[in-house]
């Protein structure tokens, strides 16, 4: 009996483990190599009170783009992608982000050149939203 009780203990331990992980997909169209491009704005939401299009655009200057974030009214001349985003938050106890869809397109012809999905279905204690954003502007900007 004691032996069946572990067991059933180490299984719903190995679930709520893998709730917590995440899940991370990018995709660009052929010949669109969105690495070439230094200048890109993200458009801020006007329902961004936690700072996502800010985050995204400080990950893009560590990575050495030239970047900022605004509303898009305020896009500088010359720039060469504008990245957009929906994210997707919860509440349990705290408030977490659980899903990032970001559209890469050109400034110019609006066309949409990479998207990218990271989504992450539970809390997962010491991984903040900035890693999320990290994780998949990474993977977005270096592999599309």
């Amino acid at each position: 009996m004691l032996k069946q009780g572990i067991r059933g203990f180490a299984a719903l331990a190995a679930l709520a483990l893998l709730a917590g992980c995440g899940h991370i997909s990018t995709r660009a169209l052929p010949n669109a190599n969105i690495s070439g491009y230094r200048h890109i704005f993200v458009e801020h939401r006007l329902a961004d009170s936690f700072g996502v299009a800010d985050e995204i655009a400080r990950q893009l200057r560590v990575m050495g783009y030239d970047a900022s974030a605004g509303a898009l009214t305020m896009m500088p001349g010359g720039t060469d992608l504008i990245v957009s985003y929906d994210d997707l938050w919860t509440w349990d106890f705290n408030t977490y982000m659980i899903e990032l869809d970001v559209q890469v397109r050109n400034a110019h012809t609006d066309k949409i050149l990479a998207v990218g999905h990271y989504f992450r279905p539970g809390m997962v204690f010491g991984h903040a939203p900035s890693a999320m954003i990290h994780d998949l502007v990474v993977k977005l900007f270096r592999h599309a």
